[in-house]
Parts: structure tokens; C-alpha cells; sequence
């Protein structure tokens, strides 16, 4: 029997350890959704946020790789990051669109824990003898997904052994924020090029209408009347009524009047 001493001390070594792991994994995602910020110029969003979580995967679980594939369109399965620029990484990953764990465990819908790969030579003989070459002996496969939905998977790569259900659960936590991330930047994305064009359609309105009035005053007809001369100048010589109106503003437009 353990001493009650003892106990209390592997009980409260266990706490530390925990709470250790809980920072960690919070600092995680905190680095995740900061990324919005910080994507380089010109490199592909999707790759960079599913890279960074892969890096950030290997770090909390502490294996050899981490990689993800998403889903195409017909249900395929392609490479979309790793945890490293490891070409024989890379290309272990992306070997999986025909077998393999993540192509099984998509084809499920559920995480595949702990897959013996030395087990599984004889069905996934192409994949295994990839792995085994490489070194990696074991495999866990998990979603991306968003409400549910599998978008594709992130796999586990070890090489004796994995670890265990709740640190991959607790990973899966960081994986859903890298894709929620993802599609709140694309969402903002779409805010923002909303906004753009109701700015310019706004800033077009008001000179379009400050034109009519300019023209309605100096010809004395209502604006509508005004209207139509500059509609008319604009289809005549395929230019944007916008810009017309400001030409008139500007007085570097006299139109004819009708």
C-alpha cells in the first residue's frame, strides 16, 4: 500500500502535470487564432493554418509528425500540411488518397486511436511498407471537421507507440479551432469585400446624385430629367455612369442638354 504521504504527493505531482498540459494546450490555441493577423504575404491560408496546427500537435503530444489531408470534391483525399517540409513526410501523407488510415477513418467518419501499422501490412500494403520504411510503425487519424461535418482528417504519426485517447481529444479540441479560425477569416474576407463594395456603391450614389443636381439647377428640369442626358453620354461610350457624374462635378463634362 501506498503511503498516505506518498499518494498525496504523486496526487499533487499529477495536478502540476495537468495543469502544465492545460496551459500548453491554451497557449496553443491562443497562437492559433492570433495567426489571423500574422499570415504572410502570399503564402495560402489554408496551408499555413493547417501547418501551424500540425507543428503546434507535435509539440503538445510530443510525436515524431503530425500531418493533415482535406477532402475533395468526389470525396478524395489530398495533402494539405504537415508538420515539417520533410519531402518522404510529405509524400507518406499524401500516398493515402487510394488506402491507408485516413482514407479509412474519413470512410467511417470516426477517429481511428491507435492503428498498428506492422498489423495492417496486408491491407494497406502500399502505405505500410511507406511508413515502416520511414520508421513510423503507428497511426492515429482524426477529424477536421465543422458542425460535425468531416472536411478531412489530421493524423498521428509515432513510431513505437501513441499517445493516449485524452491528450488526442484534448489535440482535437486545437484542431477544431485551426478550422473555425479558417472559416472565420474567410468569413471575414467576405465582410470585408461586402463593405468595399457598398462603400464604392454609396460613394457612386452620391455623385451620381450631386451631378443630377448641378445639371437640374443649371438647366431648370427635374433631376430625373437631368438623369437621362448622362445615362445617355455613359451607354453611348461604354464608360461608368460614376465616372460621368464626376466629370460633371468636376466641370470637365459639359453635356449636351436634352
Amino acid at each position: 500500500m501506498v503511503p498516505y504521504r506518498a499518494r498525496a504527493e504523486v496526487s499533487g505531482a499529477n495536478e502540476v502535470m495537468g495543469m502544465c498540459r492545460e496551459r500548453r494546450w491554451l497557449d496553443a490555441s491562443v497562437r492559433l487564432t492570433e495567426l489571423m493577423l500574422d499570415r504572410p504575404e502570399g503564402e495560402p491560408e489554408v496551408t499555413f493554418f493547417l501547418g501551424e496546427f500540425c507543428r503546434q500537435g507535435v509539440d503538445l503530444l510530443g510525436v515524431p509528425a503530425v500531418g493533415a489531408m482535406l477532402a475533395e470534391e468526389g470525396g478524395a483525399l489530398r495533402a494539405a500540411a504537415s508538420s515539417d517540409e520533410n519531402s518522404e513526410l510529405l509524400e507518406l501523407i499524401a500516398s493515402q488518397r487510394q488506402e491507408g488510415p485516413c482514407v479509412e477513418g474519413y470512410r467511417l467518419g470516426a477517429p481511428l486511436y491507435d492503428v498498428d501499422l506492422r498489423a495492417q501490412a496486408d491491407r494497406w500494403p502500399a502505405f505500410c511498407a511507406r511508413a515502416l520504411e520511414y520508421g513510423i510503425s503507428r497511426a492515429a487519424v482524426l477529424p477536421l471537421r465543422l458542425r460535425g461535418a468531416w472536411l478531412g482528417t489530421w493524423q498521428v504519426y509515432g513510431h513505437a507507440d501513441l499517445p493516449g485517447r485524452e491528450e488526442l481529444e484534448l489535440t482535437q479540441r486545437l484542431a477544431d479551432i485551426a478550422v473555425l479560425t479558417l472559416t472565420q477569416s474567410a468569413y471575414l474576407r467576405h465582410l470585408n469585400r461586402s463593405a468595399e463594395g457598398l462603400r464604392t456603391a454609396l460613394t457612386s450614389r452620391i455623385a451620381i446624385e450631386q451631378a443630377k443636381g448641378m445639371l437640374a439647377a443649371q438647366w431648370g428640369v427635374s433631376p430625373d430629367d437631368a438623369f437621362q442626358p448622362m445615362r445617355a453620354y455613359a451607354r453611348a461610350r461604354q464608360c461608368k455612369l460614376r465616372e460621368v457624374a464626376r466629370d460633371v462635378i468636376a466641370g470637365r463634362l459639359r453635356l449636351p442638354r436634352r
